[in-house]
């Protein structure tokens, strides 16, 4: 029972760092095309 408890909690940890990671590269991304829409829109223009 303690084992398994305790796989449980390093699994749910270990999917909160994934889901971080996840939400850190989205953000990347959105800042990036962000950037590039405003050099797009500045080359344009």
């Amino acid at each position: 029972m303690g084992k398994s408890n305790k796989n449980r909690v390093t699994h749910t940890q270990r999917e909160e760092e994934q889901g971080k990671r996840v939400l850190r590269g989205m953000t990347i991304v959105a800042i990036i095309l962000i950037i590039i829409m405003l050099v797009a829109y500045t080359v344009w223009a």
